[in-house]
């Protein structure tokens, strides 16, 4: 409790600032009917950030009536940013707020009671006295936060592959990426924030003005931010972005004779610079290292594969990987290399973009591939 300073107003304003952003998104969730969960998970932990504020600035001692509300409500975020990439939910869910209960349960003799008595027990929590049980419960929050989040980012991880079904499926892969990667860390600082106020206590070392339990909540509240906006409003304009200005090269910009005579030599230079420098092998390629290369800009390459290949530009990079797996595949002295250490060679970055994308242009697996192959080369 440290009364007003510049650090408690901090907190009141990214208190504030979270609230308005959560709401709003709330908002355009119900209209889209999409997911809510990190919507609510954001205000949830702006509501906690305000009663981080009241205890701060000494309201507790005013208005004892509201005093840890946010208790239970702590253990409702972690659950909240996993459900939001787990997609499906189910009635099981509702068991990761169990915790939520359970501290509900526990700290509910305290709602209960009248103002005075809850004064008498707020003063008495912060007489400089050892209430090991309080200490350890104000900061299992934030392991339960890293905790759910690390499980965020393993099924990020595991799910990557659906974010390739679509036109801009290697932007999508590069934004779920970013995702995993803020998942854990606001994991790893969570679960570390954890420790360091469990050692920071034991050891009786304090900052001046600073209070571990809100620093932790300001930490994963600017990174709960940034997840949200990457995975959700980034990935969603740029979807948007990219259908719109397909739709309109598709349906209403055809193509002159002579746009498709420099569509042709662009597609002409491109094979070239494809078979001589084998540019796909680059799995982080984009399609603006290969405009640079070609001196052509982004949107007349665009073009010039979509109206001669009918792909887009991710489609026909895949195209070139695929074939050269096809025969290194085949290659038998690959034959004590790993699957996947033969596509990363090709350009593929994970294991389930790989088979995914084999699949498709090939119908079938790889190693039923090299079955069917090798039977053939046999008879």
């Amino acid at each position: 409790m440290t009364g007003i300073n510049i650090y408690s107003i901090l907190v009141l304003f990214a208190a504030i600032s979270s609230f308005n952003i959560g709401l709003y998104y709330l908002i355009q969730s119900v209209k889209k009917k999409s997911s809510i969960f990190m919507a609510l998970g954001t205000i949830m932990f702006s509501i906690c950030l305000f009663f981080s504020y009241y205890e701060l600035v000494d309201l507790s001692l005013i208005y004892p009536q509201i005093m840890w509300i946010n208790g239970p409500l702590l253990f409702t975020v972690g659950p909240l940013l996993f459900l939001h990439v787990k997609r499906k939910v189910t009635w099981k869910d509702t068991l990761h707020f169990i915790p939520f209960l359970i501290v509900f349960i526990w700290i509910l003799p305290f709602y209960i009671k009248s103002a005075p008595e809850k004064l008498e027990i707020i003063k008495e929590f912060y007489r400089p006295t050892e209430k090991p049980e309080m200490e350890l419960m104000q900061y299992l929050y934030v392991l339960h936060i890293g905790l759910y989040c690390l499980f965020g980012y393993l099924v990020l991880r595991k799910k990557s592959a659906l974010f390739d079904l679509y036109s801009s499926s290697d932007l999508k892969q590069q934004i779920i990426i970013r995702s995993q990667n803020l998942y854990l860390l606001i994991s790893t600082l969570s679960i570390l924030s954890f420790f360091v106020c469990l050692i920071s206590d034991h050891f009786e070392v304090y900052y001046t003005d600073v209070d571990n339990y809100t620093i932790s909540l300001l930490v994963i509240l600017v990174l709960l931010l940034q997840v949200y906006f990457s995975f959700e409003g980034y990935d969603n304009n740029i979807e948007n972005q990219l259908k719109n200005s397909y739709n309109k090269r598709k349906g209403e910009n055809k193509p002159s004779n002579e746009d498709i005579g420099d569509y042709q030599e662009v597609i002409t230079r491109l094979e070239a610079l494809m078979d001589k420098e084998k540019l796909y092998r680059d799995s982080d390629l984009k399609i603006s290292t290969v405009a640079e290369k070609l001196d052509v800009s982004m949107h007349e390459l665009s073009a010039a594969i979509n109206y001669h290949n009918e792909d887009n530009f991710f489609d026909y990079i895949n195209k070139f990987r695929i074939e050269e797996l096809k025969m290194t595949l085949l290659d038998k002295k690959n034959k004590n290399l790993t699957l996947f250490a033969i596509a990363s060679e090709s350009g593929f970055k994970s294991n389930s973009s790989f088979y995914r994308v084999f699949k498709k242009y090939v119908a079938c697996t790889p190693k039923q591939y090299v079955e069917q192959n090798s039977k053939a080369s046999e008879s």
